[in-house]
């Protein structure tokens, strides 16, 4: 059959066809975030998705009408040093590992994708001395940094680490992530999130950045919490007035309040690293917002009187529709209806 003919032909011609679109929105420098966000969810969907792109970039380059100044030289790219980025994931139609395109190919493929999303400036953020680190939505990624620390980003996660010979110092932009912190006196570990100062010398703890709040778990060792700017802090120092938290500790800081209690269920903070949310008697408002933070199906309460209704459970992070399933069995909501990107959840009358 030839290649443009049946379902799949149609189907190769509409890959073509987005990946032509991509091109020419991704050369407009006004592109969002969001855009090249939703571009790198795109790309990772299948090889196919890959190859198209790449050739739909090269016929436009062969025009002159892609990065005619080479703003982004593709070769000084791939020589960078840099490996901690993205794992495309290769994966088939049917959610499986494909296996039809050789190991030697995909290697080839991978480098240049590498080349793709370093040239789009989606994972190296930086800012300053240091490097930028970034999670798309659903998305989960582990860095090892350079004093042999490690970092494990969430869900729509962004960061930036700038390590000297006096500090280690990171700064949470959003989202969440798990720090493991080999331990150097000489050098504390600190973790800045919204006038938030974290510090530690060697210990496991997760930070959540909200847009009114930053959230602080300590699983293993000790920190220190204070409302400070690093600059402002002596580098053999801690913060302040800080606050000692031990494993098992928790601390929420608001603009005028710090409150800490104990964490109830420590495997419940890093349930996110296996695709699990953990729910104890939490308001339903909570649940739908923790659970829009990984998906791009939006789970949507229709009445306000649906948010304080209480939930408990241990659901999949990226199935949203599981839980409107859940609420709908348990006789809170009638059968959700779906619209577009949204689920929207309706109290049973």
């Amino acid at each position: 059959m030839n290649k443009t003919d049946g379902m799949g032909g149609r189907r190769d011609r509409d890959i073509a066809a987005q990946a032509a679109e991509w091109v020419v929105s991704l050369a407009d420098p006004g592109s969002s975030v969001g855009e090249r966000r939703a571009f790198v969810a795109w790309l990772k969907r299948s090889p196919v998705h890959l190859e198209e792109y790449l050739r739909a970039e090269g016929a436009w380059a062969e025009l002159g009408l892609l990065d005619p100044e080479r703003r982004f030289d593709v070769d000084a790219l791939l020589a960078r040093p840099e490996t901690n980025v993205v794992d495309l994931g290769v994966v088939g139609d049917g959610g499986r590992v494909a296996s039809r395109t050789p190991f030697a190919m995909l290697a080839g493929v991978a480098a240049v994708a590498v080349a793709v999303l370093f040239s789009l400036g989606l994972f190296l953020m930086s800012s300053g001395p240091g490097d930028g680190y970034a999670t798309a939505i659903g998305e989960q990624r582990t860095v090892r940094l350079a004093d042999g620390s490690s970092v494990v980003l969430n869900t729509d996660t962004r960061l930036h680490v700038a390590f000297s010979g006096t500090a280690r110092e990171v700064r949470l932009l959003a989202g969440e992530a798990l720090f493991s912190v080999e331990k150097d006196a000489a050098r504390p570990f600190r973790v800045a999130s919204d006038g938030v100062v974290v510090q530690a010398v060697g210990t496991a703890f997760v930070v959540r950045r909200t847009p009114d709040r930053t959230i602080v778990s300590v699983l293993e060792g000790e920190v220190a919490v204070a409302r400070a700017r690093p600059a402002a802090v002596p580098a053999a120092d801690a913060p302040d007035g800080a606050l000692r938290l031990l494993a098992g500790q928790r601390a929420d800081i608001a603009a005028h309040a710090a409150r800490t209690r104990d964490i109830r269920n420590p495997e419940a903070v890093t349930a996110w690293r296996g695709g699990r949310l953990v729910f104890d008697g939490d308001t339903l408002a909570e649940v739908v917002a923790e659970f829009n933070r990984y998906n791009r199906v939006k789970l949507v309460l229709d009445d306000p009187v649906l948010s304080a209704e209480r939930v408990s459970g241990v659901f999949d992070s990226d199935r949203p529709q599981a839980l409107a399933r859940f609420l709908e069995h348990a006789g809170v909501v009638e059968t959700p209806r779906r619209a577009d990107d949204r689920i929207v959840l309706v109290p049973r009358r």
